[in-house]
């Protein structure tokens, strides 16, 4: 555990190109998605857990929800800056929110989203424990229990 970071969370930068927009040069929505997964990426292997361990073990975290409001429209050739944040730890299911904005202009918010995701086993899919203690490592998103 001493190898995570002191704050789950991390930055990343992505430049819009031509795939990523329609023919008036404004990002299509779902290329927001496209995105979102570049920024999840890169803050799972702040948080220990790279790709290449994920492939090693076959504990992939899959997406199970995702909740996003589009503020200002991306174009061609800015550059999005995404910050995601880990907000959320249960056993099998944890929560990440990004927002996303526009390098240049102030850093005007283009979008946020919110993605629930639940460790699974692959191949068969069936749900599994986290593999890093993260609740452990930030007891401040680790989920209350609740009382029936």
């Amino acid at each position: 555990m001493s190898n995570l970071v002191e704050l789950p969370q991390s930055e990343t930068k992505i430049k819009i190109f031509f795939f990523d927009t329609d023919a008036c040069g404004v990002v299509h929505n779902v290329a927001y998605l496209r995105l979102i997964e570049i920024a999840r990426s890169e803050l799972a292997e702040k948080l220990g857990w790279p790709l290449k361990e994920m492939e090693r073990t076959g504990l992939v975290p899959v997406v199970i929800r995702t909740e996003i409001d589009y503020k200002a429209p991306a174009r061609l050739g800015d550059i999005v800056h995404i910050v995601s944040r880990l907000c959320r730890v249960e056993r099998i299911r944890f929560q990440i929110e990004f927002e996303l904005r526009k390098q240049e202009a102030c850093g005007q918010l283009l979008a946020s989203c919110l993605q629930t995701l639940a460790c699974v086993k692959i191949p068969g899919g069936k749900p599994a424990p986290i593999p890093l203690n993260w609740a452990q490592a930030y007891p401040w998103l680790a989920a209350k229990k609740r009382k029936v």
